[in-house]
C-alpha cells in the first residue's frame, strides 16, 4: 500500500495495466486497486478497474457520494474536485469486500 501525493494518466495507467475495464466482471472477489477519499468527509472511491481513453482515463468501482454504488469516474472529473483528495493504491490488490467494512457499507 502506497499513499500518493499526485495522480496522473501516466501513474494510473501503470496501477491498471492488469486491471483494464470489464476484466473483473467475472470474479466473485473483486479487488481494489486505488482507494479515493476525501477526509473528514464521508466521499470515497474503491476504484477496481482502468483504462485510458484518449486524453482522459476512465476508472470503475464503488463509490460513496451520498449513495454507494458501482459506477464510473474520469481522471478530469478527479482531478476537477479540489477537496484535498488522498489517494491509497494497494500495489497488491485488496478485496472489496475488506474495504466495504472498512467504510462500514453494507
Amino acid at each position: 500500500m502506497n499513499s500518493v501525493k499526485i495522480l496522473t494518466i501516466e501513474m494510473l495507467e501503470k496501477m491498471f495495466k492488469k486491471y483494464p475495464l470489464y476484466s473483473q466482471d467475472n470474479n466473485k472477489e473483486k479487488k481494489v486497486i486505488l482507494e479515493i477519499f476525501i477526509p473528514f468527509q464521508n466521499m470515497y472511491w474503491l476504484l477496481l478497474e482502468g483504462s485510458r481513453e484518449n486524453d482522459d482515463f476512465i476508472l470503475f468501482g464503488y463509490c460513496h457520494i451520498s449513495d454507494s454504488e458501482f459506477g464510473y469516474v474520469s481522471y478530469k472529473e478527479l482531478h476537477s474536485l479540489n477537496y484535498g483528495l488522498r489517494f491509497i493504491y494497494h500495489k497488491v490488490p485488496i478485496s472489496l469486500d475488506k474495504l466495504k467494512r472498512k467504510y462500514d457499507i453494507d
